[in-house]
């Protein structure tokens, strides 16, 4: 047998056994691509998921609230979403809540879609949005000596909590950020936990990504994704070997 047959007999047996292997997870991947494609449409951004067995996947609920602490404050994100001045409700957080300052007298609270400026008693003062010119999705929050710093879109930007304006922050600026931390049990007990929080757009996007088996899922859809361009490679060598040996045959049988 000749050295490139047998090539293509190992590819194949590979390709196939690999193919059958990853089935469950491509039927997986495949059908949460295209139902969160119309996530919109569906509208589960505002269905939720009854199931127990499903939330308990998560260990969620009000056991963990990503919290930070500004002076004697605490800023939170109930499971709900909506955000919290230690127990008093302010407004709906569009997003996780991915950072906090207390800045002019204020509190400013980033979640992923708007800015919250809040008093130290619990009251909105603005929410600003993309529609108003803040740079979504916002991944962190900030001070740069003595001005709000917010970060999208891997860039830095200066906030102007007066005119509520969003300017580049000059490269090589030193960004100080506060790291979340564990809500107070008093403050979170006291905190009403809601019967419904996990919505089927959040379940499916951690299906989709893994991130429902925690840092092994995560790495278990890598690892697919690894096996599939794979299978892809395997497949062009196996086609391009059977495409020169068609070739080859078709020139012989004219000669």
């Amino acid at each position: 047998m000749r050295r490139g047959q047998r090539l293509v007999g190992l590819l194949w047996r590979w390709h196939r056994r690999t193919g059958v292997a990853i089935f469950v997870f491509l039927i997986v991947l495949a059908a949460t691509g295209v139902v969160l494609n119309h996530s919109t449409d569906l509208e589960l951004d505002r269905q939720f998921v009854e199931a127990d067995w499903l939330t308990g996947l998560y260990n969620e609920g009000q056991q963990y609230l990503p919290a930070y602490q500004l002076g004697e404050r605490w800023l939170s994100r109930s499971a709900s979403g909506h955000l919290y001045v230690d127990t008093t409700e302010v407004a709906t957080c569009l997003g996780e809540l991915v950072g906090a300052v207390a800045a002019d007298g204020m509190l400013v609270a980033a979640c992923t879609e708007e800015l919250l400026l809040v008093t130290a008693d619990g009251e909105l003062i603005e929410s600003v949005n993309a529609s108003t010119g803040l740079p979504v999705p916002v991944v962190g929050l900030g001070r740069s000596q003595d001005s709000v710093a917010l970060r999208s879109d891997e860039r830095w930007w200066t906030v102007d909590l007066d005119l509520l304006e969003f300017k580049r922050q000059p490269g090589g600026a030193q960004i100080l950020q506060l790291s979340p931390g564990q809500l107070p049990d008093a403050i979170r007990q006291a905190i009403p936990a809601p019967e419904q929080w996990l919505t089927w757009e959040r379940l499916l996007l951690d299906l989709h990504s893994g991130r429902i088996g925690g840092r092994a899922g995560v790495w278990l859809v890598d690892a697919v994704g690894v096996l599939l361009i794979c299978i892809a490679f395997s497949g062009l060598t196996m086609w391009a070997f059977h495409h020169r040996r068609r070739s080859r045959a078709r020139s012989e049988s004219q000669q």
